[in-house]
């Protein structure tokens, strides 16, 4: 069902308070939670800031609302993007070309175009070649509309200013920047790093090293250059330099060396990186794997007496997707925190988990590209792990590590291949565990066959050529279960993992048939909704 201007217009005002402060509480978070009920509103939303945009006298804070419930649909977007659908890559596309025509009109502010393209980087969707030329353009616009408005002590106090914005923290810095320089040209973003780094503002200096994760390697090489320039000067800080250290074995092997030579110029000069600090880690959670392949960590760790929350997010497919870490809180924001987290399944793990999870990730980005979050380093450093290096993790490595696995006797294996079935009545997560996107729509149109028979074609035509994804996704739950223990069924996941490495057929794998089973059934839910 599709959502009226009306009810869309509604529910931006019903955020607009939210928004307008600075927050995104119980009105905005009712606001998104209402329009996920109906088809994505992306261009709607869209139509309606351009339509604010153009009167004379416009409501900011209306539009700065249209703008937030606009990226929270562009990241639905992507989500359904990553599920494998076409109409939500088509719908995307129709997004990037509605905004090319609004730049080509003249119609609205370069500035608020701009506004509207930066929600495709809060939203971690791909600009696309034509529509980043497009920004291009209108950088160039704004630029000349404000030629002479700004002297380099002008725009050294814009600095100082969003510095003390952000309280001085340098990840919360480098998030802004970055996410305001989406779809900015590559050289635009190393001048712009550069410039942090010569900037004379602790925290921008800091918070400049950052772009070594950029995901264009001409960017990573220019702020390494000027890295180097800045370790010849004395510029380099032992956080900057542990830092760099820290990042270095996540980069691309093409964009090491710029990095090894500033990180020795800064030894030359006598800097050495700053230690690691004691922490504490006093509660840390993790879910299992969703349908998505995503696997969620929430971390409570003190540091000096003061609290730090820290967040990581880790997906199959891609690699490390999202991490930060915020200190300060009370206890009882942080025992809140965690209840309300506590919604989906959540296990206890020990510390050591981590290392080895995000080390598989890190490897994981490198094969798909996927630079990971400049907010890695913050979360490691909240929860004191260092030294975290690229390293996949088979699924049958994965299984060697759960040591009570060998025990299972080839009777008891059978019964849990077996029993695998009734799984998902145990845990939440399960349930999100099916297929979706156009090749399940390929199978399943048109096909009058009885429910059994599209579920075996579910699992040959879909499943099966997912096998290592299934099996890997499979094989971390079995080793997150195995290590919070409490009586968790390890066993059952163990089992089926392993019948999936040995190359079982999947319908001898009760589990997979229930996959096969929910796959169906999302996929008749979808069609009615």
């Amino acid at each position: 069902m599709k959502a009226t201007k009306t009810e869309i217009i509604r529910l931006a005002r019903l955020a607009q308070k939210d928004i307008s402060s600075g927050r995104v509480s119980r009105n905005a978070q009712q606001a998104v939670e209402a329009l996920a009920d109906y088809q994505n509103s992306a261009i709607d939303l869209l139509e309606l800031a351009l339509e604010e945009a153009s009167k004379k006298k416009f409501n900011k804070p209306l539009l700065d609302s249209f703008g937030f419930l606009f990226g929270q649909a562009l990241e639905a977007l992507r989500f359904d993007i990553e599920s494998g659908y076409k109409t939500a890559s088509d719908l995307a596309e129709s997004v990037r070309k509605r905004l090319i025509t609004a730049s080509q009109s003249g119609a609205s502010d370069p500035s608020i175009l701009l506004f509207l393209v930066q929600c495709f980087g809060a939203a971690k969707l791909d600009l696309g070649d034509e529509l980043r030329r497009v920004v291009e353009h209108l950088l160039e616009e704004v630029g000349e509309a404000n030629t002479g408005d700004f002297s380099p002590a002008e725009l050294l106090g814009f600095v100082a200013d969003l510095v003390k914005q952000v309280d001085g923290d340098v990840f919360a810095l480098f998030s802004v920047l970055a996410e305001s320089s989406e779809g900015v040209p590559d050289e635009h973003r190393a001048v712009m790093a550069a410039a942090l780094l010569f900037s004379g503002e602790a925290a921008a200096i800091e918070a400049s090293i950052g772009w070594l994760l950029d995901p264009a390697k001409s960017v990573r090489q220019s702020i390494a250059n000027a890295l180097e320039d800045a370790a010849r000067k004395g510029k380099v800080t032992p956080t900057m330099l542990r830092r760099m250290i820290t990042i270095r074995n996540w980069l691309p092997e093409d964009s090491r060396a710029a990095l090894d030579a500033a990180v020795a110029s800064a030894r030359r000069k006598g800097v050495s990186p700053a230690q690691w600090d004691d922490v504490e880690i006093r509660h840390l959670v993790t879910t299992a794997v969703d349908g998505a392949g995503a696997i969620g960590l929430l971390a409570h760790c003190r540091n000096k007496h003061k609290n730090i929350l820290g967040s990581l997010v880790l997906k199959h497919g891609f690699g490390v997707r999202d991490a930060w870490a915020r200190e300060g809180l009370t206890q009882k924001e942080i025992d809140q925190t965690f209840v309300e987290a506590g919604l989906v399944d959540q296990f206890i793990i020990p510390p050591d988990f981590i290392r080895g999870a995000v080390g598989h990730f890190l490897a994981l980005g490198h094969q798909t590209g996927l630079m990971p979050p400049f907010g890695l380093v913050q979360f490691l450093e909240a929860a004191g792990v260092t030294s975290v290096q690229p390293e996949l993790i088979s699924a049958s490595s994965l299984l060697d590590k759960i040591q009570d696995g060998r025990t299972i006797r080839a009777d008891e294996f059978e019964d849990l291949l077996a029993d695998g079935f009734d799984l998902i009545d145990d845990y939440f997560f399960g349930d999100s565990w099916f297929e979706s996107g156009d090749v399940v729509d390929a199978v399943l149109t048109g096909n009058q066959a009885a429910r059994k028979k599209r579920e075996v074609l579910i699992m040959e035509k879909v499943l099966e050529p997912r096998r290592e994804w299934w099996t890997q996704a499979v094989a971390w739950v079995a080793y997150i279960l195995y290590e919070a223990g409490d009586d968790e069924r390890w066993q059952d996941f163990y089992a089926a993992a392993l019948a999936m490495v040995q190359k079982r057929a999947l319908n001898e794998i009760s589990l997979m048939r229930k996959v096969a089973e929910q796959t169906v059934m999302a996929w008749e839910a979808r069609k009615i909704g």
